[in-house]
Parts: structure tokens; C-alpha cells; sequence
């Protein structure tokens, strides 16, 4: 089911509140609306100075699986498109992962001739298993910096161990580091975990397969 949580009003019977500040607009919305359980809902807030209380509203947030806080100047009028100087995104930052590329599938389209979606391995003893797939961070045209689809095609082919449609199984050689957001539990890959958001940083030629993640 899909619970609606509302966190902002900007508009009321007529009366733009673009000018008003958070404060004033959030006890508005709290003037209007009524909870229902499972349908809609005032989003959860804390306003404070205490760092410690802070903390664990944000530890809060992380457990129940949230991405993070938005922190916001309760003072700030709403400027739309616009967050800069008046909110703020705190999440976890996560480090950069070390993975092998053990899959590809074929591209289509503008992609055809290259390895479009790569199939990322991380390491359980001397097994690889599939942690997520990417194709971003990769560019399609040449420059001075980034991986490009040509180069990783290039450096992928010699190792194309079966092929079957578009899919191919690749023996796990090229590593790359991955930036991601999070790792969320996915019944998809044979790990039972999948990155969110990956996307390549670079190809670490300096890495072997055994010294990955």
C-alpha cells in the first residue's frame, strides 16, 4: 500500500504561500489536515538545537529504512526548483566498492556492437556472485576522461566465456570501482543483495579479480 506523507504547503483556497516561512506554512498544513492511518499523514519532523536529539532522529530514520533527513531553515521561503542556502540532504556516505565485471548483455539501438548493462560480481571466498547491474557512468563517446562502452567492450571480449542471445557470461578479469548510494537486500542476484544507483568510477587495472570487494 502507498501512504502518502505531506511535508510542505504552498498553495491554500486562493492564497499563494510561496512568501511564507516553513514555520508558518508547516502549522497551516497542521491546521488542515487529518491523519488517516495507513492513507496520509503529516510527515515527521523535529525542530531542535539539541545535536544529540538530532542524532538519533536521524539513526531514527536510517533503521526504518529511510534514505535521510532533509534539514531545513525554518525561516526560508519556499523558492521552487530552488534548496540551495535553505535545505540541506544528509545521508551516509558510502565508500567506493572494488567489483568484477562477470556478465554483459549486448546493446541495442545507438549501443549495438557494445556491452550495454554490465553484471557486477563481488567476492565470497573463491566465488563470484552477482551484485547488480550498470550502465551508467560509462560514456559513449571518447575523452580524456571516463570509461568509455568501446574501451570496456575492448577489454571484455578476449574473456566472453558463453554467449546466449544478448546474454554473456564473462570470466571474471576486469575490475572496476563503483560508486553507489546504498545496498539493498534483492532477491535478483545470487548474493541476495543489489547496489542502488551504481555507476562506474573508473577501470582498475592495478586490481585482480581476488583483490576485489
Amino acid at each position: 500500500p502507498i501512504q502518502v506523507n505531506l511535508f510542505d504547503i504552498v498553495y491554500l483556497n486562493g492564497d499563494v504561500l510561496f512568501d511564507k516561512p516553513l514555520e508558518s506554512r508547516r502549522k497551516v498544513l497542521e491546521g488542515i489536515i487529518k491523519p488517516k492511518p495507513g492513507k496520509f499523514q503529516l510527515a515527521e519532523q523535529l525542530v531542535t538545537k539539541d545535536l544529540k536529539k538530532a542524532e538519533k532522529f536521524y539513526e531514527k530514520a536510517l533503521k526504518a529504512g529511510q534514505e535521510g533527513l532533509i534539514i531545513k531553515n525554518l525561516d526560508a521561503r519556499y523558492q521552487p526548483g530552488r534548496r540551495v542556502g535553505y535545505w540541506l540532504k544528509v545521508k551516509p556516505t558510502m565508500e567506493n566498492l572494488d567489483l568484477v565485471i562477470i556478465g554483459a548483455q549486448w546493446g541495442t539501438g545507438k549501443r549495438a556492437g557494445w556491452m550495454g548493462s554490465l553484471v557486477l560480481g563481488c567476492r565470497k571466498g573463491d566465488k563470484f556472485l552477482e551484485c547488480g547491474m550498470i550502465g551508467t557512468g560509462i560514456k559513449e563517446k571518447e575523452d580524456k576522461e571516463g570509461v568509455t562502452f568501446t574501451q570496456l567492450t575492448k577489454l571484455l571480449k578476449p574473456y566472453i566465456e558463453s554467449e546466449k542471445g544478448r546474454d554473456l557470461k564473462i570470466k571474471p578479469k576486469v575490475v572496476v570501482e563503483v560508486a553507489y548510494e546504498e545496498i539493498q537486500k534483492s532477491p535478483n542476484y545470487t548474493s541476495g543483495y543489489a547496489l542502488r544507483f551504481p555507476r562506474v568510477v573508473r577501470i582498475r587495472f592495478d586490481r585482480e579479480a581476488n583483490d576485489t570487494d
